[in-house]
């Protein structure tokens, strides 16, 4: 899932929240030097002005746009913006003294106030700028992982642009190129004589005929396409690209063509281009659907550990061993990460998957159910026929086995409500199409979950409720879903 850029106010909350810090505090040091130890006592008049300032310097953050590129801003560039943003709040405060009859001792104390805030601000500005520059060379995993598709001859120009305009956004994980006789080795070799804008770790990686697996091969999160002659990329190409769920840039330079249901014209690494993906998010939603995993995720590691005193020692007799299962799984975009639950399963479970498959008739099953697993822990087949379920099919009916991804939730690998991640050979075995699916960050419980759980056999159909999750998604639609989980879990429709 792609998070649509915004480029205003609401961009930025670090720095509307220091920008306010240091005002507040420059009207504190105000006061100090107009009237010592006295004059900072929270009078009246003084609560009265902090709350004003707040509000003055709220309202002329989201009407001036202050702060659009504000990281990309030198100290030449932000000084007269500095001065803009100050002219304006002293205008409007002596307006709003006026208007709401608020007594000061003089307009010396407004003048102190403003003349401090734009030295503090400028400091603390430029410090922050710094350490924001810092932790995103240093925290590279944070990045999205952008592929450049272009050609041979465009290769120096176009990467030495994009990194001028790049500001450690992107983490450029190589170049594909879609001239008819292009290789590796010619492509690499327009890389060798870079300029200082050289990404060190920069290769030609693909050609077109090998686009399509490498994709499929390595972590890729966003594609950048910027080519001259279009007739080169074949609409089946770019359609099984788009079927993967990545992001698509295209670069209007020579554009005439694109059919996609989500597209949006932005500017990305200083070009304008049209951006297509499976689903989008605002960066607002986003930062709520983060906050929701986190108060959940919190709230679920506390209820985890209530249940380890009761499944632990329930669990250790009935098969002694580890109490928690772990396992590598696929994240959004191919990313692996270590999936834990309750182990409902014995000890050597994986090594009889592939026998089990086999028995079930599932050798080449994308997504392996069995109504009768023997490796659960306590599943026996009895002498009548019928099958006795033990602790292992009990924490699997109620779902109890997922509590303990809570903790990937707060670690941030996946979200209450998502797609479900696969297995590692899973993953292998995907089509483009079925890489749709995890273009999102997987969740605990999702569409499929709540739409039949089990009983839902069919693959592709398993993928249209994934992406139909994605291309629909919004807050209210993961509360649905969530409510519609407990009844699932409580009711067991579709357990197995």
């Amino acid at each position: 899932m792609y998070k649509k850029k915004s480029y205003g106010w609401s961009q930025h909350p670090d720095f509307i929240i220091l920008d306010i810090l240091v005002f507040e505090i420059s009207l504190l040091i105000s006061y100090y030097i107009v009237g010592g130890m006295q004059g900072i006592s929270f009078t009246r008049t003084l609560r009265e002005e902090l709350i004003l300032i707040l509000f003055i310097d709220l309202i002329i953050l989201v009407l001036s746009d202050g702060y659009r590129d504000v990281i990309r801003r030198t100290f030449l560039k932000e000084f007269p913006n500095m001065l803009r943003h100050t002219a304006f709040i002293s205008l409007t405060w002596i307006m709003s003294m006026v208007f709401l009859k608020i007594e000061t001792g003089s307009l010396i104390l407004v003048a102190y106030t403003i003349a401090i805030y734009f030295v503090l601000c400028l400091i603390v500005r430029t410090m922050w700028k710094r350490h924001l520059r810092a932790r995103l060379n240093i925290d590279i995993h944070r990045q999205r992982r952008m592929l450049v598709v272009t050609e041979t001859g465009r290769i120096r120009g176009l990467i030495e642009e994009l990194m001028k305009n790049n500001f450690n956004s992107y983490r450029f994980v190589g170049v594909a190129l879609m001239d008819d006789d292009s290789s590796l080795e010619k492509g690499n070799e327009q890389l060798t004589a870079f300029g200082e804008y050289q990404p060190q770790d920069m290769r030609v990686v693909s050609t077109r005929d090998t686009l399509i697996s490498y994709l499929k091969e390595n972590i890729v999160d966003e594609i950048y396409f910027d080519i001259t002659d279009w007739s080169r990329l074949q609409d089946e190409l770019v359609g099984t690209i788009n079927s993967m769920g990545l992001t698509i840039h295209f670069s209007l330079d020579g554009l005439n063509f694109l059919n996609a249901r989500n597209k949006n014209i932005e500017r990305v690494l200083g070009n304008v281009v049209v951006t297509t993906s499976l689903g989008y998010v605002s960066g607002r939603e986003l930062f709520l659907k983060r906050l929701i995993d986190i108060f959940g995720g919190i709230i679920g590691c506390i209820f985890t550990g209530l249940l380890t005193l009761v499944l632990g020692p329930a669990i250790y007799i009935a098969s002694p061993g580890p109490i928690f299962f772990k396992q590598t799984r696929i994240g959004e975009n191919g990313r692996k990460f270590q999936l834990y639950k309750f182990r409902s399963m014995v000890l050597n479970a994986e090594q009889q998957k592939k026998e089990v498959q086999e028995a079930e008739g599932q050798s080449d099953s994308l997504m392996f159910k069995a109504e009768h697993d023997p490796r659960i822990i306590g599943q026996k087949q009895l002498p009548n026929g019928k099958w006795k379920k033990g602790i292992g099919g009990v924490i699997r009916d109620l779902s109890l086995d997922e509590f303990p991804q809570f903790w990937n939730v707060l670690r941030g690998d996946m979200s209450l409500v998502g797609t479900r991640p696969p297995t590692l050979d899973e993953w292998e075995r995907y089509t483009p199409f079925y890489h749709s699916r995890m273009s999102t960050k997987p969740g605990i419980t999702g569409l499929w979950q709540v739409s039949g759980r089990s009983n839902i056999r069919d693959f592709d159909q398993v993928v249209e409720l994934d992406r139909e999750y994605i291309e629909n998604w919004s807050l209210g639609l993961d509360f649905q879903i969530l409510l519609r989980t407990v009844w699932v879990v409580l009711t067991r429709k579709g357990a197995m």
